[in-house]
């Protein structure tokens, strides 16, 4: 078994091979396929995991993850590449992961925008998500991030200047803080981004509108805002080839049931609606994404909290247009957004969601402090880039000028590749847990008992043994896109008393129970519930008239829960 290395960020094409040698080695675990073809020319490549001698990836309930929504946060396609590593060759080895694959099918999209990742990848360029002229096709005039001094890094670039608002931190010169009302007769500085200023006028110094501006994660049918709202969303929904192939995926696999898109960074799982706030929310949906998110807490140390509520700072002009709101507003799915890796919570800052005011200069620079100390002690030994002091430079339009700072993509946007591995794999692990919580349909039991010659009762049990219930959430029956269980009974016989076929309704999950307390009122389990075991469980029951030897088969199935089969023969 090959052994493959999370010490580094894979470029196309290795994250390419890597899932061709799989698909060749695993044949009866993994299939890839390509969703979309880039304006570069790469894949958009889609796998799918499943042990198909179990039944078809159709014929189960389905997991989705994915990654490079936003092309510079390749972390999040590493971890989904690393789910895929996991699940294939952990099939025979670990139980959970055997089972897992017996049962569901896992989908997988490890690069939405690979164009945009190259380029993060293979440049000092940063981007939002792809590399692709938008909203002007020209550039504009004003200051370019741009690498001068060619050490493969665009970091900040100062400019002493008298009535420069910012000045050297006295803990550690090589933080920039803002002066006070009082500061005069100091060293002071402008402080720009490393870069090129395009049409330049000798005096003026403004950042450039962006060249590359599109962010496929507004660019979704759900809450969707034009570009003077919502820098980024494009032109319209959906108008993204790369975020209509997803569209189009998830629509064309009616059994996903729930799923996690990988993002940087935060630290933090987050859950929708992201439009509305939670207490506006269906409770028992909320009640579950805390659920399944104390798991994600549990295995990443990460908090989870519900998107409007914790981030939003404006509550009436927000952004959406975004797939985990897209997911569940629409297609009843429940999704989160994870924000893998945090800088800041590494260096001890205090991590505060909801935050209610915004931090003050002293605690930004506390913060920024914190962090470059964290930066120095861990540069060397886990390959982070050093933070560079500043550094004289001969700027061709400013003169004398400083470049220093950090690596923003790989200490700040992405973890430095020591920590790759523990990164992702934590990560991995909660969607492990979360994956074999979906709905699992099962029939206990097909008899039938004969109640006079060649006449027989057939009577079945099916029920549902997962923590979500057939219907996945509450969202799903607003929407109405829920999928009621269908019964099938074939037989040679002839049906008496039953339907050949029919909707046979839902089954709760565990979901459905909330945790016993005591009440203390009446000293008693306050909120012990009883459920009727049909909120579980379905007895169906046929009469059939058939010879002995008959055969008599049963299939149940829905597009959530795939379909599960049991025979017997009439004795």
């Amino acid at each position: 078994m090959k052994q493959y290395s999370f010490d580094h960020y894979y470029i196309y094409s290795e994250m390419t091979t890597v899932l061709q040698e799989l698909a060749a080695e695993y044949p009866g675990l993994i299939k890839m396929h390509s969703i979309c073809t880039t304006a570069d020319g790469h894949e958009v490549w889609a796998t799918e995991i499943t042990n198909y001698a179990t039944g078809g990836a159709l014929e189960k309930p389905a997991y989705y993850v994915d990654g490079s929504h936003h092309a510079g946060e390749v972390t999040g396609s590493m971890a989904a590449i690393h789910l895929i590593v996991t699940l294939v060759q952990g099939y025979g080895k670990k139980d959970n992961i055997t089972n897992l694959l017996d049962n569901f099918t896992v989908y997988v999209i490890p690069r939405i925008s690979p164009d945009g990742a190259e380029k993060v990848l293979t440049t000092p360029e940063q981007l939002r998500s792809v590399n692709r002229p938008y909203p002007f096709e020209e550039w504009m005039p004003g200051l370019h991030p741009e690498d001068l001094d060619g050490d493969g890094v665009i970091r900040m670039m100062r400019v002493p200047d008298p009535t420069g608002v910012w000045k050297a931190m006295d803990k550690d010169p090589r933080i920039l803080v803002k002066r006070s009302p009082s500061d005069f007769g100091g060293t002071y500085y402008h402080l720009y981004p490393e870069g090129i200023i395009e049409g330049y006028d000798g005096v003026h110094v403004q950042p450039a509108e962006g060249k590359w501006n599109l962010d496929f994660n507004r660019n979704y049918p759900l809450g969707w805002f034009p570009e003077n709202r919502q820098p980024g969303a494009g032109k319209y929904p959906l108008s993204n080839p790369e975020n209509k192939a997803v569209v189009d995926f998830v629509l064309s696999h009616p059994n996903i049931c729930g799923g996690v898109t990988y993002h940087t960074s935060g630290g933090c799982y987050i859950y929708p609606p992201g439009t509305k706030p939670e207490k506006q929310a269906d409770s028992r949906d909320m009640r579950m994404f805390k659920e399944i998110g104390a798991m994600a807490t549990e295995e990443t140390g990460y908090g989870c909290f519900n998107i409007f509520d914790a981030f939003l700072t404006d509550t009436v002009n927000y952004s959406s247009g975004a797939f985990d709101d897209w997911m569940y507003s629409t297609q009843g799915i429940p999704t989160y957004t994870a924000e893998l890796w945090d800088l800041a919570i590494r260096a001890g800052v205090p991590n505060v969601y909801p935050r209610t005011t915004p931090k003050t200069d002293r605690e930004k620079a506390e913060a920024l402090s914190l962090c470059y100390q964290w930066i120095d002690e861990n540069a060397k030994q886990n390959k982070a880039v050093p933070i560079l002091g500043w550094t004289p430079y001969d700027h061709p339009q400013l003169g004398k000028v400083e470049i220093g700072g950090p690596d923003f993509k790989f200490t700040w946007q992405n973890c430095p590749i020591g920590f790759l591995e523990q990164e992702v794999e934590k990560n991995t692990n909660f969607c492990l847990r979360m994956a074999a919580a979906l709905p699992r349909v099962q029939i206990d039991k097909l008899a039938a008992e004969q109640q006079a010659q060649g006449i027989y009762k057939v009577t079945a049990l099916v029920r549902n043994a997962g923590y979500l219930p057939t219907f996945v959430c509450n969202e799903a029956k607003t929407l109405g896109v829920d999928d009621p269980l269908t019964a099938k009974l074939e037989t040679a016989g002839v049906l008496l008393s039953g339907e050949a076929e029919g909707k046979i309704g839902h089954l709760e999950g565990f979901s459905g129970v909330k945790a016993l307390e005591l009440d203390s009122s009446s000293y008693k389990y306050g909120n012990a519930k009883a459920f009727h075991q049909e909120e579980f469980v379905k007895e169906l029951t046929w009469v059939v008239k058939a010879p002995a030897g008959t055969e008599v088969s049963l299939t149940v199935s829905g597009k959530k829960c795939g379909s599960k089969t049991a025979s017997i023969t009439l004795l």
